[in-house]
């Protein structure tokens, strides 16, 4: 009887291929390939996947933690659908799937980030069309994003403080560690300006920013090469005034800018030409044009923000900014998070960093919420 059975088996397997195989050659005129086989073979979730549905979700407000999804427009007749959601940070490794039954409401699912740990960014979510007999197909594929709050720390000295000039803009090295080292054990990620589009894609986003151009700026970069390893990659943005470069043995030197450009590590943005107060000149063309072309003349990346001096701004400069720069920086406080304003992206918040700033205030400052 057995032996019947698995005759059985392998003759339907056989004939079965047989009739697939037939099929396709008539697509093609060369030989199948095991390649060709095997892609013809993969699941519904493979890069060439045709959706046969729309995902549609929300409303999500600035604060939501959750979510109706429902699945519409759907070309084949399913019995439920079976949610797959996984945070984009997290990886498939997290992933959850929930039934839905309801056909007549287009199968809605209440998604909460409680499910996920209370964990906010990006969603990616998989319907699965069920039928009868047990069978399940990929439908349609979708994502959905709950806004995380952003720090964009604002940081200027990173030295000792010895009496002069102005004692809040100084940060120890040693402070200065410490407080990367608390980011690194904390499981933040340290982004620039480049990878903006990744703020809600990734775990903890947080940018570490410097103004002026300072030469003890290369302290932090010695700092963050000391502590990057497999698991941590730090990263950084310089705001250099780019007609002090190179002019005393306190501002960074064209050498040194190659140098933290090199390390992979820091970002070379613009603080204009002459650290000029913005909303009280005329000649943009050289603050904020000619700047921004020194600078990438140096370095040889694009430069693509800007923070303003003195954090002045007003309509006139956000309009000038916008014709070089895409994104622009205030001293104002507060962490960043999308609401869809208009010009958000030319007047972003940032967090000050003090010499005053203890570990426990740094921590308050940093945290997700």
């Amino acid at each position: 009887m057995t032996k019947l059975i698995n005759y059985a088996m392998i003759s339907f397997l056989f004939f079965s291929f047989s009739s697939f195989k037939t099929e396709r050659a008539q697509k093609q005129s060369h030989p199948l390939s095991v390649e060709a086989i095997r892609q013809m073979i993969v699941s519904d979730s493979s890069l060439d996947f045709q959706p046969k549905a729309t995902i549609i979700t929300g409303p999500i407000r600035l604060n939501s933690t959750a979510a109706y999804i429902r699945t519409i427009d759907r070309k084949i007749d399913v019995s439920g659908i079976e949610y797959h959601l996984w945070r984009t940070a997290d990886g498939q490794e997290g992933k959850q799937t929930f039934l839905a039954g309801n056909k007549e409401m287009n199968f809605p699912h209440l998604f909460n980030i409680k499910d996920f740990s209370g964990k906010r960014g990006e969603y990616q979510i998989e319907a699965y069309g069920l039928f009868a007999d047990g069978r399940k197909k990929l439908l349609a594929k979708s994502t959905l994003v709950f806004q995380q709050k952003v720090p964009i720390l604002m940081y200027h000295s990173i030295s000792f403080y010895r009496g002069k000039g102005i004692r809040e803009l100084f940060v120890s090295p040693v402070n200065f560690e410490r407080q990367m080292l608390y980011l690194k054990n904390n499981g933040y990620t340290l982004l620039t300006f480049e990878r903006w589009d990744d703020i809600n894609k990734v775990n903890k986003p947080i940018f570490v920013t410097f103004d002026d151009g300072i030469k003890d700026n290369l302290n932090a970069l010695y700092i963050l090469e000391k502590l990057k390893d497999g698991n941590f990659k730090p990263t950084a943005t310089e705001f250099a005034i780019a007609g002090f470069i190179d002019s005393d043995s306190y501002r960074l030197t064209t050498a040194d800018l190659k140098e933290m450009v090199n390390s992979g590590i820091f970002s070379i943005q613009s603080h204009t030409m002459t650290h000029a107060d913005l909303p009280n000149i005329t000649n943009y063309d050289r603050e904020l044009r000619a700047a921004k072309q020194k600078i990438e003349q140096i370095t040889g990346e694009p430069v693509i923000a800007i923070s303003y001096p003195y954090g002045g701004v007003n309509n006139k400069v956000v309009e000038e900014t916008r014709k070089q720069y895409k994104f622009a920086a205030t001293t104002k406080p507060g962490k960043y998070i999308q609401r869809g304003l208009p010009d958000e992206l030319f007047l972003i918040r940032r967090v000050r960093i003090n010499y005053t700033t203890n570990i426990n205030h740094f921590a308050e400052l940093v945290a997700c919420e």
